[in-house]
């Protein structure tokens, strides 16, 4: 085939069902109403994400077992590794923000390239078995708190800051990270997971049919017929997309693919939604006063809070980097929780206004989120770099815990809600009153 024809799919934001034509190689298809995309046909699904899978799982290696930078000061020399970073700021007393700095810059990322480079090598000569719609499903779960982007820009802050007080060193680790950093950018936009999903076994042991879109044989829907009488028909699958007949008796029943729950919004999307960014809200202000780094120099103590840290780099001339540092790190927390806030509430009331704007904006903070990390990289790599004794030494405030809290929640908040809500609040306010 030169293209992917799709008969019938569902937009994951917006729970539109619609054709999706033909697909020239490299092109995508949008979806009619919220804009998100739909299906792409890429020029080579299987064989270039594996190259990239490969080189980017070698220069993982490269980035994690070589120093990433190192400092020196009146002949006093220290470096320091990623999990280095991670294992000081646990021995200095912050073990619940080492073990978040771990899973984001070394635990996510290598478990998201080792499921790729699985999947692509099972997927290779069709059909590939049933784990790898788990794996599908595992690699989509964790590719988010993969931040090695947020960690490299949190490091070049870092080395401005410590270059300073002392002489500042790149290392190895550090080109690897910013190489590791492109490879995982262009693995993102070259892998299509219904491209690996269509060479799947199914979950109730069908053997995929890779002669014919497979999507075509769960309809029976007619061309003309209409959104609602579409949306009566088919169940769209959140996991893995495909489209199936609901099963008997009003049952919800399973996908017959990857055997996921076929469910409607949950009305729990909204209430863990909630929680969490109450929970937010109320860790946002001291997160924000209490010190995050406590500094040693000579029997002399210095607190430096995260409004202080941007002070620092305004006045020492990296005006650029305390304006990225105060976005990332005080506004961004504060305006996920008031968008979050402002959707949640429009859900409840049963808006149907503004429903472009509003996915737009669930969009900007869930693709925003992760930058909040930044100023917890910065920290922890000060934190393992500045271990001077007994000249100098840092070590991490109470306010860095609770900042990483924040930022760890308010991500949650925006992958607990449903955006399908949105675009349903009508039909959502009915079944809360029904």
């Amino acid at each position: 085939m030169n293209g992917v024809a799709l008969d019938t799919t569902a937009c994951r934001d917006c729970e539109l069902q619609q054709r999706v034509p033909l697909l020239p190689p490299g092109c995508k298809a949008v979806c009619a109403r919220c804009k998100m995309t739909i299906a792409r046909n890429p020029v080579d699904p299987i064989d270039r994400p594996l190259a990239l899978a490969i080189t980017a799982a070698v220069v993982f290696l490269i980035a994690n077992l070589t120093p990433l930078m190192g400092m020196s000061v009146v002949g006093i020399d220290s470096s320091t590794t990623i999990l280095g970073a991670a294992r000081e700021t646990w021995l200095r007393g912050s073990e619940l923000t080492a073990a978040s700095v771990a899973f984001c810059a070394v635990v996510a990322p290598g478990l998201f390239i080792t499921c790729m480079l699985v999947m692509l090598l099972a997927a290779r000569r069709p059909p590939a078995p049933r784990w790898v719609g788990r794996l599908l499903r595992l690699s989509a779960s964790v590719q988010p708190w993969s931040m090695n982007e947020v960690m490299l820009l949190g490091i070049l802050v870092a080395l401005i800051k410590v270059s300073q007080i002392a002489t500042v060193v790149p290392g190895v680790g550090l080109f690897a990270l910013g190489v590791l950093v492109v490879l995982l950018a262009a693995l993102g936009s070259s892998f299509d997971s219904h491209a690996i999903w269509q060479r799947v076994v199914w979950a109730d042991g069908t053997r995929p049919a890779l002669s014919a879109p497979t999507l075509a044989k769960q309809s029976d829907v007619p061309p003309d017929a209409g959104e609602e009488s579409t949306r009566r028909a088919l169940i769209s699958c959140t996991s893995c997309g495909l489209l199936s007949r609901p099963a008997p008796n009003a049952q919800r029943g399973h996908c017959p693919r990857c055997g996921a729950a076929l469910t409607e919004p949950p009305h729990t999307s909204i209430q863990v939604t909630w929680a969490l960014v109450i929970a937010a809200t109320i860790l946002y202000i001291p997160a924000n006063s209490l010190p995050v780094l406590i500094s040693t120099a000579l029997g002399s103590s210095q607190s430096d809070t995260i409004i202080g840290g941007v002070a620092y780099l305004y006045e020492s001339g990296s005006w650029s980097l305390a304006l990225i540092v105060l976005v990332a790190s005080i506004i961004v927390p504060l305006g996920k929780i008031v968008a979050l806030a402002y959707l949640l509430i429009t859900v409840q009331l049963g808006s149907v206004r503004n429903n472009h704007d509003r996915t737009r904006l669930y969009r900007l903070v869930e693709f925003v989120g992760r930058w909040s990390m930044l100023d917890v990289f910065v920290d922890s790599f000060i934190v393992a770099l500045v271990q001077l004794e007994p000249l100098m030494s840092v070590k991490p405030g109470p306010g860095v815990a609770l900042f990483m809290s924040v930022v760890v929640l308010t991500v949650l908040a925006a992958r607990s809600f449903d955006p399908r809500l949105i675009w349903n609040a009508g039909r959502f306010k009915q079944m809360q009153h029904g």
